[in-house]
């Protein structure tokens, strides 16, 4: 199944989407118009306005989604996760159809909920003077059992309104979404549950660092003390949670030169990545690599 997944968005839910919005930027992403959430609140629930908005940035592979709460008075399933922490927490994978996907991964017991609908309007066109409705099913899996992230497969209704050709530049070069990096306290036991969820066997980095390789993109597992090691020094805000984020560029000596620029202090990690630490990125850690 492995096989069949890709790394689809990552998610970085903060208290104030302005803020983030800022925050991005700074660090090289070119990044959608605000956008307002509308959706059900559960399978079969009716499509209602959200108290959420986002900004994103596209990418050939992949994208990331600046998340924030923009009214406190309606539904919003964001006020959570900022209640817990500032940083990534949605991690979607994406999948081909929503309903072949949840009839495959309920017959293996995988407990995973009925798809949703949701939807948002996004600007459309080089110049973003058009409105377009983007449209997606999300399915999340029970966090009972995949409390490592807000854990959801999605399937894509409108890509041509997400992917428009003219948001794929970035003055930090990023190309495609590259990893995830998951901080939880036994890598072990976690890697061996994703790695049943994704029919994939899970790789041994050290005895507390696994990845699993996907169709697009990576997951990487790992304890507190791993995670450290490979984000040169950046602290996960919480475990388990989603520690870090890695993209990859074009050049990643454009890419360290556009941060020192805008005034962003950027550490080398021990694989050749370039890392940005949280308090620069919202509550996460940002890595760059160049393959």
């Amino acid at each position: 199944m492995s096989s069949q997944i890709k790394l689809d968005h990552i998610g970085v839910a903060i208290k104030d989407l302005e803020r983030g919005r800022v925050a991005y930027e700074r660090l090289g992403f070119k990044l959608t118009p605000r956008s307002i959430h509308r959706g059900s609140p559960s399978p079969g629930a009716p499509v209602i306005p959200f108290g959420s908005g986002n900004h994103c940035a596209m990418f050939r592979d992949g994208c990331l989604e600046i998340v924030g709460v923009i009214d406190p008075s309606i539904f919003s399933n964001i006020k959570l996760l900022v209640a817990r922490y500032e940083g990534a927490h949605i991690v979607a994978f994406g999948v081909d159809s929503a309903d072949e996907t949840y009839k495959t991964l309920s017959t293996r017991g995988i407990p995973i909920e009925p798809a949703r609908d949701l939807q948002r309007d996004a600007a459309y066109g080089p110049q973003g003077n058009e409105t377009r409705r983007a449209a997606f099913r999300n399915m999340y899996f029970d966090q009972a059992e995949y409390s490592e992230a807000r854990l959801l497969y999605i399937e894509h209704l409108t890509r041509d309104v997400l992917w428009q050709p003219h948001l794929l530049d970035h003055p930090n070069g990023v190309i495609a979404l590259r990893d995830i990096f998951l901080c939880v306290d036994d890598a072990r036991s976690v890697a061996a549950k994703y790695g049943t969820l994704f029919d994939a066997s899970p790789v041994r980095i050290t005895d507390d660092e696994w990845r699993i390789t996907l169709a697009r993109g990576s997951v990487w597992i790992a304890s507190p003390a791993a995670w450290a090691r490979r984000s040169a020094g950046a602290a996960a805000p919480a475990v388990p949670c989603p520690g870090g984020i890695g993209f990859r560029v074009n050049d990643l000596a454009a890419t360290r030169a556009l941060l020192k620029r805008n005034g962003v202090d950027t550490r080398d990690g021990p694989d050749g990545g370039l890392w940005v630490a949280p308090g620069d990125a919202c509550g996460t850690a940002v890595g760059f690599f160049q393959d």
